[in-house]
Order: C-alpha cells, then sequence, then structure tokens
C-alpha cells in the first residue's frame, strides 16, 4: 500500500510538473509579445544555456538567487576559486544577469590574479576576465553600459595602471598582441577595409569596430592602439552611445582620465631593435586632451570632476611642454589656468609658474610625472649642449639624474615597489630622450 501511494505521488508530481510547463511556455510567449522578458537566451546561445532558460523556465531565477547567496558567503571566506565555478552556473541561468558578469569578471582579474606569483599566470586570470565581459557578457547583453564601462575600467586601471605588481607585464603582453595585429602603434584602415581576415580577427576575436575606432582618432588624436588607454576610451566611448545622462558621464570621465594618461606617458619607445618598453609624454594629444575636457564640463555629472582634473591636468601640461621645449604652447594655456586656479599670481612669468609648480610637487611624484620630469630634462641637456651652451646642458642633466636618484631612493631596497612603480634605468631614459631629439628634428611626430 505504502508503494502504490508514494507511486500515486510521484505521478501527480510529475502530471503536475508537465502541467507548469505547459503554463510556462505560454507565459513566456505572453512576456515575449508584451516585451517584459529576459528569459530569451541570445543567438547561437551554447546549448547548456539554452536548456537552462526553456527547461527551467521562471524556476531558474530561484536557483540563480539561491547560488548568489551561497557565492556571497563564499567571497566572504576568500574561496575565490570555488566562486569562478558558482559564478559560471550563475551566468547560465540568468545570462541577461549584468550583475554577475560584472562581478564574475571583476573576480577573475582583481582577486584570482594576485593569487599568483607568476605574471604570466596573473596575466592569464586578468585576460580571461576581459575576454569573458568582452565575449560572454556582452554577448548577451550587447547593449548594456554597465558592462562596457566595466570592460573599459579594466584597461584603464589594471592594465593601464601601476596597482598591481605585474603591471608592466600585461601593458607588454596586450602591446605585443595589438602589434601583431596592427603591425604597429597606429592601425591602417584602408588596410582592415581591403583585408577580410583582418577585419575579421579585429571583429571577432577583439570586437573591436574599425568605423568607431576612426571616429575616436578623429576625436581623440592619434593613438597608439598597443597601449591600454585606446582602449579604455574605446569601451567607454561605446558605454556612452547606448546609455543615458549619468552613463555619459561616467564615460567621459573615463575618456577625459585615459587621454590625460595618453598625454602623460601615451608614446611607446621600443628602440630600433624592439629591444626596449619605455612610455612616454605623447605631447601631440594636448589639443585633443583640451577638447575632451572642454567636452565634459559641459556635462552636468560630469563638470565637478572634469573641471578639477582639468586644473591638475593644465598645471602638469604646462611644465612638461616647458621642459620640453613648447615654451609657447605652455604660455598659450596660462590664461586658462589663471582663470581655473586661484594660486596661480596673475603677474608671475611662465618661468616662475613652471619652477612653482615643479617645486611643489617634491615627493609627490608619481611614476609617469618622475618619469616625464627626467626624461624632458635630459631632453634639455641634449637641447642646449647642441646649442654649445655646456653650462645649461651640465645643469639640466644633473637635474635629472637628481630627480630619478630622489624617486628611486626609497625603492632601492622594496623589490616590490621597485618593480610596480620604479623607473627604467636612467641611461634608457636619456637615450629615448636622444630619440626624441631626433624625431623632433625629422618631423616625425
Amino acid at each position: 500500500m505504502t508503494l502504490l501511494r508514494s507511486i500515486g505521488w510521484m505521478l501527480l508530481i510529475m502530471a503536475g510538473l508537465s502541467v507548469a510547463a505547459r503554463l510556462n511556455r505560454a507565459l513566456v510567449e505572453d512576456r515575449r509579445t508584451y516585451g517584459i522578458t529576459q528569459a530569451d537566451p541570445a543567438i547561437n546561445a551554447p546549448p547548456l544555456v539554452v536548456f537552462t532558460t526553456v527547461a527551467l523556465g521562471g524556476f531558474r531565477g530561484i536557483i540563480a538567487d539561491m547560488l548568489w547567496m551561497r557565492s556571497s558567503r563564499l567571497q566572504y571566506e576568500g574561496k575565490y576559486f570555488e566562486l569562478v565555478q558558482l559564478a559560471d552556473w550563475i551566468t547560465k541561468l540568468e545570462p541577461r544577469f549584468t550583475d554577475v558578469w560584472a562581478y564574475h569578471a571583476w573576480n577573475l582579474t582583481y582577486n584570482i590574479s594576485v593569487l599568483f606569483s607568476s605574471p604570466e599566470d596573473r596575466w592569464r586570470w586578468v585576460r580571461h576576465g576581459v575576454t569573458l565581459l568582452r565575449d560572454d557578457g556582452l554577448r548577451y547583453n550587447p547593449d548594456e553600459p554597465r558592462l562596457l564601462f566595466e570592460l573599459g575600467w579594466f584597461f584603464q586601471h589594471k592594465i593601464g595602471g601601476d596597482t598591481d605588481d605585474a603591471h608592466l607585464y600585461y601593458k607588454q603582453a596586450w602591446a605585443a598582441d595589438m602589434q601583431s595585429l596592427f603591425g604597429g602603434g597606429r592601425p591602417d584602415f584602408a588596410r582592415i577595409a581591403r583585408d577580410p581576415v583582418l577585419r575579421h580577427t579585429l571583429m571577432t576575436n577583439y570586437k573591436l569596430d574599425p568605423a568607431l575606432m576612426q571616429q575616436i582618432e578623429r576625436d581623440h588624436g592619434p593613438l597608439d592602439w598597443r597601449l591600454p588607454q585606446a582602449h579604455a576610451i574605446y569601451w567607454a566611448t561605446r558605454s556612452r552611445l547606448v546609455g543615458g545622462l549619468v552613463d555619459a558621464g561616467f564615460a567621459d570621465r573615463m575618456i577625459y582620465q585615459s587621454m590625460t594618461d595618453a598625454f602623460r606617458r601615451g608614446l611607446l619607445v621600443t628602440g630600433e631593435q624592439n629591444d626596449r618598453f619605455i612610455l612616454a609624454p605623447h605631447l601631440e594629444l594636448l589639443p585633443y586632451v583640451l577638447r575632451v575636457y572642454e567636452k565634459a564640463i559641459e556635462n552636468p555629472t560630469a563638470r565637478v570632476g572634469a573641471e578639477t582634473g582639468f586644473r591638475h591636468f593644465l598645471r602638469e601640461a604646462i611644465v612638461l611642454l616647458y621642459m620640453y621645449g613648447r615654451a609657447d604652447q605652455a604660455r598659450g594655456l596660462l590664461p586658462r589656468l589663471r582663470s581655473m586656479d586661484p594660486d596661480i599670481s596673475p603677474t608671475a612669468t611662465l618661468e616662475q609658474i613652471v619652477f612653482s609648480i615643479y617645486a611643489g610637487q617634491g615627493d609627490q611624484l608619481t611614476t609617469e610625472t618622475a618619469y616625464a620630469s627626467v626624461e624632458s630634462s635630459f631632453y634639455q641637456s641634449l637641447f642646449w649642449q647642441a646649442m654649445g651652451d655646456a653650462e645649461k646642458a651640465h645643469g639640466y642633466d644633473q637635474l635629472a639624474r637628481l630627480v630619478w636618484q630622489r624617486f628611486m631612493a626609497p625603492r632601492m631596497d622594496r623589490p616590490d615597489l621597485k618593480q610596480r612603480t620604479g623607473l627604467p634605468p636612467i641611461e634608457e631614459i636619456r637615450e629615448s630622450a636622444r630619440q626624441r631629439m631626433v624625431d623632433s628634428r625629422s618631423g616625425r611626430p
């Protein structure tokens, strides 16, 4: 009797599930008709995603919530590797749940990667996070401004920044990929248009639209696409195109910050034998950076931060331009700086202002500003040497070496800090300045 009762209950449950499945299909069709569903899997979705979407119906949301609560516990316990598998299940259950894509990619890029000591292993996980968001997250959510912004953040902060001990390896690895794709820092768009294989690789493997890249070049100048700043700008631009006013504010901030960073260190010096990897100031971007800040200030959601960033950029740009022998350009920025910075005297000369800003930096030099200070001082030394003024040449040479030694002194006994934020050997920086001098005389940018 007990066996018959059990069989009866099982048959009743199966019948109920069958009815629920039929009703679920009808409900899905109604939600699709009225445009209130997120249940449909993306085109060409993996079979498992299609199965969970159709077979589980509304139940998969409940399961996903349970897994999400479990993932929060694993995060608290620091069990990141278990989180990877759990997050993968959640994305299979709810492929249009943007929060889990952003969280999963961030976990791979920031948490998992730093568990490894080898730069190669770290880069594998960072790249995994980038490709997960780019190739899978955006596959199911192609016009989601938040995911586009998050992808740009990985390029701006994780690859482009220096908070990770292996950041230089990330930059070199990404630059090598782009070098093999473009053959240099600047894409040949005519070649891309007539080469279907290259175009397919660009759009399919890297999700880069040549038309949008060209538009970014027109708006933001001759960027080096081997470097992360260009890609941060690309994904921020895409986010801005599909997002609302608030999304545009976040995107504008990423764009002007990345443009500032490109001005500081957006010129890649590899040497004639590709035996160096030195990031130097890209002074030709000046008019484009000015335009980006002016545009961002017009956006109410970005104005305050943009004005602050613009003021700091003007101070930095004036010093760099002056040190690289572009006094006229530096002088041309003074009226804007005076209108925005009450600390700048209205009667001070350019030289007095440069000295005041330069001296005020003191121990607050970042790696980028320290490198620029050393290289520009060497540049001035070589310039005055060519002009026959040995005294000035010697003075600037000594200044370059003094800044290098002062910046590197607290890092010499700390290998981790030296690797993450240290400067290249001083003679490499001098050689970079010499090459810049040669390029400027030959008319090359």
